[in-house]
């Protein structure tokens, strides 16, 4: 009787050890190496510098988890920073003006109504035929309209201090980072561990086989526009925790980052990597607070991320990533 060897799986030393990952980490020690002599008082070993560091790759984190899981359906949503915006400003005005909602329904109302808006998305994606950057750029235009009607282009502020305490630090580690690995570890049980997750994942790599097999390919489609808006509504919401207040387009500055952390990550893994993410958003924010030390002006640091942008649809292109490639070049 012969035997057949089991498919290799991807253990958590195997991810850690991978070259993508690899180079991810010396990506990161480069940059502490080149900030740390290029800036005096800039050092990784500082306890305080390294928690801000963390505390901002949070929230651009939790965004590319939602924009990875798009992508990794080969769909793309141009508003998931408006819808970030708005879900903030709705949480905020139910703490707000006299109506005084509790932080926990409040947060659940405005992932409630980010799961309305991404689910409208993917039903006219997935229903319709329509292209996800259409969809999603006329739901931004939306947004922006209503968001502005609503408030009259106002500020809303934030003086419950339970909900200001998603953001605050406990034995000098922001509860951000806290919530950045209970979603992180969400994300990598839907996406790497489950059946869904890879049926999500087969959907991109392949739709015409995803036909043949009988995958629903519709609900989907629709699904990950759902999960999306829902991601980014919560990451939304942990901006105004931090931030304690809420301007109309204090968030919509986040989808290019989300953009590119995700596309650099699934560049690089050639498909949705919880572990990538994590490490682009730190390299990201790495960057960001060098290049803020030096002094650079933050129009060079949104340069810097736009550049590392078109290099990555670039690798995608040399690379021949079918799933990468669909999604840039087809939709």
């Amino acid at each position: 009787m012969s035997t057949q060897k089991a498919p290799k799986t991807h253990t958590l030393k195997n991810l850690i050890t991978s070259p993508q990952t690899l180079i991810f980490i010396l990506l990161i020690l480069a940059s502490l190496v080149f900030f740390t002599f290029k800036t005096p008082n800039f050092s990784y070993l500082k306890i305080s510098n390294l928690n801000n560091i963390l505390t901002d790759a949070v929230i651009p984190a939790i965004f590319a988890f939602g924009m990875g899981i798009i992508l990794a359906g080969s769909g793309f949503d141009l508003s998931l920073g408006t819808i970030a915006s708005i879900i903030a400003l709705i949480v905020a005005y139910l703490m707000s003006y006299g109506i005084g909602f509790y932080p926990i329904p409040a947060i659940l109302i405005g992932l409630l109504i980010a799961a309305g808006i991404g689910t409208v998305s993917g039903l006219l994606v997935s229903r319709l035929g329509i292209s996800s950057f259409i969809v999603t750029l006329g739901m931004q235009f939306l947004i922006i309209g209503v968001r502005q009607t609503i408030t009259g282009g106002s500020s809303v502020y934030i003086n419950n201090p339970s909900f200001k305490g998603l953001a605050s630090n406990q034995f000098g580690v922001s509860n951000l980072v806290i919530i950045l690995i209970i979603v992180g570890v969400l994300c990598y049980f839907l996406m790497e561990k489950s059946t869904f997750g890879r049926k999500i994942q087969f959907v991109g790599e392949n739709i015409e086989a995803s036909k043949f097999m009988g995958l629903d390919i519709k609900n989907i489609t629709m699904l990950i526009f759902t999960l999306g808006a829902i991601l980014a509504g919560f990451g939304g919401i942990l901006f105004a925790a931090r931030a304690g207040a809420v301007q109309i387009n204090s968030v919509d500055s986040m989808l290019l980052d989300a953009i590119t952390i995700a596309v650099f990550s699934s560049v690089l893994f050639g498909r949705f990597r919880t572990i990538g993410i994590v490490l682009v958003a730190i390299l990201i924010s790495m960057i960001g607070t060098g290049m803020n030390m030096m002094g650079v002006q933050t129009g060079w640091i949104d340069f810097m991320k736009g550049l590392i942008l078109l290099i990555s649809i670039v690798m995608s292109a040399l690379m021949n990533l079918p799933k990468t490639k669909a999604m840039l070049f087809k939709k």
